[in-house]
Formats: C-alpha cells, sequence, structure tokens
C-alpha cells in the first residue's frame, strides 16, 4: 500500500511537472508571438510610414521637374530669336521667277524666318519653286482679300491685306518682326538681324528709292504723304496684329504705308531709326 502511495505520489508530481512545462511552454510560445506580432505592427507601422515619405519625396520631385521644365522652356523663349515675317505679293510675268530667286537668296541663310508668299491664284511655278527651297514658307492666294478689286487699283494691296489677315490669326501672339519685301528690291543679309529688335515700328533706308529721310531730326524728303516711306524701309512687332489692319486698295504703296504707321504713331520722332546711313536695301527693278 506504501509502495503504491509512493508510486502514485511520483507519477502525480510527474504529471504536474510536464502540466506545468507545457504549460510554461505554451505561455512562453504566446509570449513569444505576442512579442512578434507587436514587432511586426511596429515593422509594419514603420514601413507605411517610410511609404508616405517616398510618396511625398517623389511628388515633390515630379513638382520640381514640372517646375524646372517651365522654367527651362522660359529661358529658351527668351534667349531664342524673334521671327521675321517677310510678306511678299507675286504675281504671273515674264521676270516673275527670276526676281523670286533673287530674293530667296537672300533669305535662304536668315534663321528663324517665315516667308509668306501671296499670288492672285496660286500656280505651280510658284509652290514648285518654294518647294525647292529650304525657307520654312506660306503659300497663299489671294481668295477673299481682293473685295472691290478694279483694274488700275494697287492689287498687291490687297495681297498684302491676305498675308496680314493670315498672320493676324496665325501668330498676333508670337514674338516676331514683319518685313514687306517686294520682288523689286535687293535686301542685306545685315538688314535681318538689325531689325528683330524693332519693338514697335524701325525705319531704314532703301537706296534709290524716290522716299529718303534724313536724320537729327528725322525729316522726310518728299513733302506728302505724312510718313513718306518706300515699302521697303519699315518693319514692325507682330503686337501691332489686329484684325482690322488694312492696305486700301485704291492708294499706292507709299500712301498705304503712311495710313499705316499713322495708327500707331503720332509724330515721325516716334519712329526708331535703325540705320540713317548703312545700305540695308536696294530699289532695283529689272524692267
Amino acid at each position: 500500500m506504501r509502495l503504491f502511495s509512493a508510486f502514485n505520489k511520483k507519477m502525480c508530481v510527474g504529471v504536474f511537472s510536464f502540466i506545468f512545462t507545457l504549460s510554461l511552454g505554451f505561455m512562453l510560445g504566446s509570449l513569444q508571438t505576442l512579442e512578434l506580432t507587436e514587432e511586426k505592427a511596429r515593422v509594419t507601422d514603420k514601413l507605411n510610414q517610410v511609404e508616405l515619405e517616398l510618396y511625398e519625396a517623389e511628388r515633390q520631385i515630379i513638382h520640381c521637374d514640372a517646375e524646372l521644365g517651365h522654367k527651362m522652356r522660359a529661358v529658351d523663349d527668351e534667349q531664342k530669336p524673334r521671327t521675321i515675317f517677310v510678306i511678299t505679293p507675286t504675281y504671273t510675268r515674264p521676270t516673275q521667277l527670276a526676281e523670286l530667286t533673287l530674293l530667296a537668296q537672300s533669305l535662304a541663310h536668315v534663321p528663324f524666318l517665315h516667308w509668306v508668299v501671296v499670288e492672285f491664284s496660286k500656280t505651280s511655278l510658284v509652290r514648285d519653286f518654294l518647294t525647292s527651297t529650304n525657307i520654312h514658307y506660306e503659300h497663299l492666294d489671294s481668295e477673299g482679300a481682293m473685295s472691290g478689286f478694279q483694274n488700275g487699283v494697287n492689287a498687291c494691296n490687297g495681297l498684302r491685306n491676305k498675308a496680314l489677315d493670315y498672320l493676324t490669326t496665325k501668330y498676333s501672339n508670337s514674338s516676331g518682326v514683319i518685313l514687306f519685301a517686294n520682288l523689286d528690291r535687293t535686301y542685306s543679309s545685315a538688314l535681318f538681324e538689325k531689325i528683330r529688335n524693332v519693338e514697335k515700328i524701325g525705319i531704314w533706308k532703301t537706296m534709290f528709292a524716290k522716299e529718303q529721310f534724313t536724320c537729327e531730326p528725322l525729316k522726310f524728303v518728299l513733302p506728302l504723304p505724312k510718313y513718306a516711306l518706300n515699302l521697303g524701309s519699315v518693319g514692325f512687332s507682330t503686337s501691332l496684329l489686329q484684325a482690322n489692319l488694312r492696305f486700301p486698295l485704291d492708294i499706292s504703296d507709299t500712301d498705304g504705308m503712311s495710313l499705316f504707321i499713322e495708327q500707331f504713331m503720332k509724330e515721325p520722332k516716334d519712329l526708331r531709326v535703325m540705320s540713317c546711313h548703312d545700305q540695308l536695301v536696294w530699289y532695283t527693278p529689272i524692267f
């Protein structure tokens, strides 16, 4: 009996020890699991925070890239030379191709230039010629520009009006300078770099033309019109383009140019003389 009791005691102690050890192991395992869970939560929170910081950094980089791109484009626009728009009316005649060739040779090496050539009706001769040049051009016809046209009036003014309408529609908000270049004039390459700086209206002399002026003070040789300037002696900013800018069909080139200038200038002294002595343009009709 005593032997049995001793055996039972030992068994109970063993069972108790086993249960205690098992319980302790379970508790320790639970504690470790809890600690791992808490650590995992802390790590997850940290990863979420890092992810948010990375997202904010990426957003800032994108914003900086966009701002830098905008500033770089603005700098490029400021450094980019102003475009020169050259308006040339033309019509079919024996010397047409020769005159176009002479003018094209003056324009071909001028950077940032846009040649606007206007015919009564587009011809294959002019189209093929313009295509053969390396000049950026626009080829227009007189459709809608010759209302009220009659024989004997200045038809080229209608063609110039067509070109002005085109530039007003396409380029009135651009930074550029406009020059009327008839085919009976010869142009120095030095002229084009000078006129890029025209802020409003700039003038220079056309050699061999009847319309001349003296400087300091500015005075025109011809008594009339008010601004007696040759058509090849004037350049003006695209900022002056407006919907009602027109050359009347019933007046000469010189009278038309004077009326044009009168829209923007109160006195001759307001004109900017780009050059008084340099020879930049010559009146050189072939016949």
